[in-house]
């Protein structure tokens, strides 16, 4: 009888541990599963890209086309009269290291600059008693290579405010040339001619052939894949300047 009392104790006991067992293995099961559906939710609205992510430095090749602006009024800073402003696209390879937020980019670009043939009046002068330089611009542009420190404020994982600053040299290609013109009367279109006897005909101004360029950007950068990033950007290379790049972060 104790025998029989004894064994159903030990059945009872080994029932009630599975029970206890199984419910375990289930709780824990439903925790594992809980755990795994944690992270998904955090990266669903996290901004953090690859490139942060890992905090190891990354390459950058890319290529940028731009439009250069030195719009009419800004020459009238410098002079009286001008026949208009200066309008033109430039390009350019960019190569930078990131790591994390923090850019340093390495750029290449050539800018044609432009402005119409005209009859150009120095500041504080006056018509007619005062000459005016006409002006032929003749292939002229610049080469520049410079480096720019940039940051990045992300918004989204695919969209990040793009700012910075940098400097750098151009090296100027072509020429601007002048003719002395007399004018009779304050029409500085119609009303001027080349000097008799003119000192300078078709002559260059003495350019520096080399220029200090320096840089002040803003602008967004799109990563709609990850590693690929589009920038859309504007500011300063010395003249004004708005346009796009477009690479891969290796």
């Amino acid at each position: 009888m104790n025998s029989r009392l004894a064994w159903q104790s030990i059945t009872l006991a080994a029932l009630f541990g599975a029970a206890l067992v199984s419910h375990a293995g289930v709780a824990s099961a439903q925790a594992a599963l809980d755990d795994d559906d944690t992270p998904v939710a955090a990266t669903d609205t996290s901004t953090t890209t690859s490139l942060e992510a890992d905090n190891a430095p990354h390459v950058g090749v890319g290529l940028r086309l731009r439009s250069v602006k030195v719009p009419e009024g800004l020459l009238e800073l410098f002079v009286e009269d001008a026949p208009g402003g200066s309008s033109e696209l430039g390009y350019g390879l960019e190569v930078a290291r990131r790591k994390g937020n923090f850019e340093v980019q390495f750029g290449i670009e050539y800018d044609k600059i432009y402005v119409r043939e005209g009859n150009w009046l120095d500041k504080g002068d006056m018509l007619p008693q005062d000459e005016v330089d006409h002006v032929k611009f003749d292939g002229f542009g610049w080469i520049t290579a410079e480096v720019t420190f940039l940051n990045h404020t992300p918004i989204i994982k695919q969209l990040a405010i793009r700012y910075g600053g940098g400097a750098g040299i151009g090296i100027i290609k072509g020429e601007v040339r002048r003719t002395d013109y007399v004018c009779t009367s304050t029409d500085i279109e119609d009303s001027c001619s080349e000097k008799p006897g003119a000192e300078n005909v078709n002559n260059p101004y003495d350019i520096p052939p080399v220029m200090l360029i320096v840089n002040a950007i803003i602008g967004v950068q799109i990563t709609p894949v990850d590693h690929v990033f589009i920038n859309i950007e504007g500011g300063l290379r010395t003249v004004p300047f708005f346009g796009a790049s477009a690479g891969y972060y290796f």
